[in-house]
């Protein structure tokens, strides 16, 4: 109370931007997050490349759940980085993490080992994920996730 103020008014004329809009990168429309998914499906080096993404990719989409990746994928350019698990990725709290085809580096179960249950698919028996999983699937992931895939879609009636 008691106290005036004054109005300066000041010209102004904007200057041409020197910045431009090159891209925004939102993801994949209906993409499950991966901070915050109660199931996370994630491929590693044993996918043998991208497209093997695809079966991982379906997978998920049939269980509705995250995709997630190992640093090799990433790496390799086989996905984007933000589907990475691990040190030098997310960190995640899955209520079920499937690794298929990763073989458990220290970096990457420091990102995910905090999941419930931890379901390993890989064809290496005596990998460290396979000692860290809750279950473990000794096979080659290209035949058992197709046809998990499609008994889950049949029985949900898709």
């Amino acid at each position: 109370a008691g106290k005036t103020g004054s109005v300066d008014r000041v010209p102004f004329s904007p200057v041409p931007t020197r910045t431009e809009f090159v891209a925004f990168d939102g993801g994949d429309a209906g993409e499950v997050d991966l901070g915050s998914a109660d199931i996370v499906v994630s491929g590693g080096r044993g996918l043998g490349s991208a497209d093997g993404f695809k079966v991982i990719r379906e997978f998920a989409k049939a269980i509705g759940a995250a995709v997630g990746a190992s640093r090799a994928a990433v790496d390799s350019g086989w996905i984007p980085y933000r589907h990475q698990v691990g040190l030098t990725g997310r960190t995640i709290r899955p209520k079920v993490y499937f690794a298929c085809g990763i073989s458990g580096q220290i970096q990457h179960l420091a990102g995910m080992s905090s999941a419930k249950a931890i379901v390993a698919i890989n064809t290496d028996p005596d990998c460290p994920m396979m000692k860290a999983a809750t279950l473990s699937v000794a096979a080659d992931l290209h035949e058992v996730l197709p046809l998990v895939a499609a008994e889950i879609r049949k029985r949900k009636g898709a």
